[in-house]
């Protein structure tokens, strides 16, 4: 092949290729730019992450090392790596996340840290601002990979992108995913934001409260199921787990949230009846 020949043969080549990547782009639906928007009085957060153990209610973090499987509902499969994640940080996130749907994903968030503290019902002293900027730091370094079987997706990466911090100003500029809308089409939930903040420091009330409305209608789930969903220490007693569970359901129908009553049958399964939302009522009816 002489150098005339080669460079009509690369040239063929190039031109395949792209032909090639410009019908696979044609083929891939397009993602919308913005999240959809809520009501100030709420935070959407994707099914996927309510219905497991990616953000716990162990107050101890521990490093995953390695991709990790945690517990999680049937149909979704979550791997983690990194510092482990609890509810402090889902409400973090919820409000990162809440601040963004007014824009396209990708764009950059800005806030003050006031501001932030303000939202999240946080003291505004110097430990509030150091738990801000670790919670922000954690939420970057944790790497997920979120497989929903049934749309036969997986979401991989972390739950914020990327940071930048001005420290005489206290202001933040942050960046998410844009691939985050994926799991918001495959299934959110709105969540009542006064009533979460009404549970304060509760976390396996939290994780209740979020793992119940999104389910519009109420599974029966076994004690020791929850355990492992909620991301309870594994080496925790049955029984001790038990005690914390009511104690948590109680909270949850004494703060009146839409949980309104529970119980504990006779096979050791939960059952609670709750206020389904709007749109919950919506998909019932249908």
């Amino acid at each position: 092949m002489d150098k005339k020949d080669s460079e009509e043969w690369l040239k063929a080549r190039v031109e395949k290729a792209n032909a090639e990547l410009a019908r696979q782009a044609g083929n891939q639906e397009a993602l919308p730019a913005q999240l959809p928007l809520w009501p100030d009085s709420v935070r959407a957060v994707p099914n996927a992450l309510l219905r497991g153990a990616l953000f716990s209610i162990s107050n101890v973090r521990d490093v995953v090392k390695k991709r990790t499987l945690l517990a999680s509902v049937k149909g979704i499969e979550v791997r983690f790596k990194g510092e482990r994640l609890n509810q402090t940080d889902l409400d973090t996130w919820e409000t990162i996340i809440h601040l963004a749907r007014t824009q396209d994903l990708g764009s950059q968030v800005r806030f003050s840290a006031h501001s932030m503290l303000t939202m999240l019902g946080r003291h505004h002293g110097r430990e509030q601002h150091e738990q801000l900027k670790e919670d922000i730091s954690r939420l970057t370094g944790a790497v997920v990979e979120i497989t929903i079987k049934e749309e036969g997706q997986a979401f991989g990466g972390t739950m914020v992108q990327s940071y930048y911090r001005d420290e005489a100003a206290q202001t933040y500029v942050i960046e998410v995913s844009p691939q985050l809308l994926k799991l918001y089409q495959a299934g959110n939930t709105y969540i009542d934001w006064s009533e979460r903040q009404q549970l304060g420091n509760a976390n396996l009330a939290k994780w209740l409260h979020g793992f119940y409305s999104s389910h519009a209608v109420q599974i029966p789930y076994k004690v020791a199921t929850i355990r492992d969903l909620c991301g309870a220490k594994a080496s925790q007693r049955l029984g001790d787990f038990r005690k914390l569970l009511r104690t948590a359901l109680d909270l949850l129908v004494t703060k009146e949230t839409s949980i309104t009553g529970w119980l504990i049958d006779e096979n050791d399964c939960v059952v609670v009846t709750r206020r389904p939302s709007k749109s919950q009522k919506r998909y019932l009816e249908r």
